[in-house]
């Protein structure tokens, strides 16, 4: 059975959602549309929309060990597969069943009992209050307990490779192939003209500090998850997820240039 999970704030993503269950009955596969809460139990869960939708399914996926194959229906999607105008393609290739999966982990970190997940980014930042309107923060980064650098900054970025071509990419952090077994530690704003993105291995652990008198959060992936007092650190690592995408028809770097040209760097020969 094939779930389709479509972006219910983008009226495209849910038509295109409705063509692709069309076209997969056409062929003899069963499909199932999926709630964001869904219950059911797919072989494969077909995305369609932005990479914040495949977010939304990401952990789900990784915990069920389910292949997750996107359709770009948002404005980037470095994780898709296909875009929307590719959809009868996409039909035909799950129909043919025969497909490559690589795995991406997912980071890690634990609060007061609980463990969080990201499949991009954790990401250390400040918190806009009346006591820190505006203030950077005093952090300082250490590596299986090693120190690393420090800095004031307005947060600093713990990605994965998958992650690379998202927030740290904008922050200036260097764009990593999905198969590299490493993270990387990239500044937001820092306010110093030494600091630069520091790429360590993924079996290491993150150790993000705060001093001063400024607190910050942590998010995962966007999503508020805990506060982080100034004079506490949290520990940053791979976990023991990872997530099945299923590899589409063009090259990592056939796909980073495609989407890249689309920010004006280049155009498509």
């Amino acid at each position: 059975m094939v779930g389709i999970y479509a972006n219910v704030r983008k009226a495209s993503a849910e038509i295109l959602a409705d063509r692709l269950a069309d076209l997969l009955l056409e062929r003899n596969v069963r499909a199932v549309k999926l709630e964001r809460n869904f219950t059911e139990n797919p072989d494969l869960i077909v995305v369609i929309g932005g990479d914040g939708t495949v977010l939304d399914v990401a952990l789900r996926a990784a915990r069920t060990d389910t292949p997750v194959l996107s359709v770009n229906a948002g404005d980037v999607g470095f994780l898709s597969c296909f875009e929307k105008d590719e959809i009868v393609r996409c039909a035909d290739f799950i129909k043919n069943g025969v497909f490559e999966t690589e795995e991406r982990p997912l980071l890690c970190f634990e609060d007061n009992g609980k463990t969080y997940y990201a499949l991009n980014e954790i990401l250390v930042q400040r918190i806009d209050s009346e006591e820190g309107l505006g203030c950077t923060l005093s952090l300082s980064l250490s590596i299986d307990g090693v120190y690393a650098e420090g800095f004031r900054a307005d947060g600093l970025i713990i990605a994965t490779p998958t992650g690379s071509t998202a927030y740290s990419l904008s922050a200036g952090g260097a764009v990593m192939v999905p198969s590299l077994k490493a993270f990387i530690a990239t500044p937001v704003c820092a306010h110093t003209l030494s600091c630069k993105p520091i790429v360590f291995s993924d079996e290491a652990v993150a150790t993000v500090s705060l001093s001063g008198d400024v607190s910050g959060g942590v998010f995962c992936d966007g999503k508020f998850c805990a506060e982080l007092p100034y004079g506490n650190s949290v520990s940053v690592k791979k976990s023991d997820l990872r997530v099945k995408f299923i590899k589409g028809e063009r090259s990592f770097y056939e796909t980073l240039f495609r989407k890249l040209s689309s920010w004006g760097i280049g155009k498509e020969k």
